[in-house]
């Protein structure tokens, strides 16, 4: 075979499943918390990037990350965006390099992670960080 790949259909339900608008849903034996938040990164890595790379608490940003609530638009063509705007304010001097998206259970559950389109962005102290409502988008193709 040559090429492989998701079936859509299938890559729609998961995608839905891992990032739910409220409540819990249940992938495999996996129990995914809404809201889900989105971390911001200085360090874009593919493993956990844990406390040292994480934007540092600052004004609208906690290292917790910020909620994205109910703002996810329904899977199609095995991707998934935001519905809405994620926005911190008063943001500490970094490099934003990438994202990570969480749940908000007890013991959150790291879902998805990438580097910025693009190259990294360099944020002074203060500024206001926006990712536009449907530019954070998660695809299984």
């Amino acid at each position: 075979m040559a090429t492989t790949g998701i079936d859509q259909t299938i890559a729609n339900k998961v995608l839905d499943g891992l990032l739910p608008s409220s409540g819990t849903s249940t992938v495999g034996a996996q129990t995914i918390t809404a809201p889900i938040k989105c971390r911001f990164d200085s360090v874009m890595t593919t493993t956990d990037s844990g406390a040292s790379t994480e934007w540092t608490t600052s004004g609208g940003y906690t290292a917790g990350g910020v909620s994205i609530g109910t703002s996810w638009a329904a899977a199609s063509g095995g991707t998934k965006a935001t519905s809405g705007a994620i926005t911190v304010t008063n943001a500490p001097a970094q490099t934003w390099a990438g994202n990570e998206l969480w749940d908000s259970s007890g013991t959150p559950v790291r879902l998805f992670w990438g580097v910025i389109s693009g190259g990294s962005k360099t944020v002074n102290a203060g500024d206001t960080c926006t990712i536009a409502s449907g530019s954070l988008t998660v695809s299984l193709t």
